[in-house]
């Protein structure tokens, strides 16, 4: 089955914004643990180092998107519809 370059470009944009939702969640939760009097080192690398691998992806997704969207713009133009 192949997928559309729009069914991709709203495919990826889904998954940065669950990814934007995760790295959300984990900035409160290092906060938090930031607040406590005393707070677990190790909880906190565990979490800071999932954050850095949820701004990677990110990072990754946007290179993707980048070069989606320029496409999905003209596939959307000869299809009459809207990006």
């Amino acid at each position: 089955m192949k997928v559309s370059v729009l069914e991709r470009v709203a495919s990826v944009s889904a998954r940065v914004a669950a990814l934007q939702t995760r790295k959300q969640t984990l900035e409160d939760e290092i906060a938090a643990e930031e607040k406590r009097p005393m707070p677990d080192a190790a909880r906190l690398r565990h979490l800071k180092a999932r954050k850095l691998r949820i701004r990677d992806q990110l990072a990754r997704y946007d290179g993707v998107l980048r070069t989606l969207k320029p496409l999905a713009g003209h596939v959307a133009a000869h299809r009459g519809g809207v990006v």
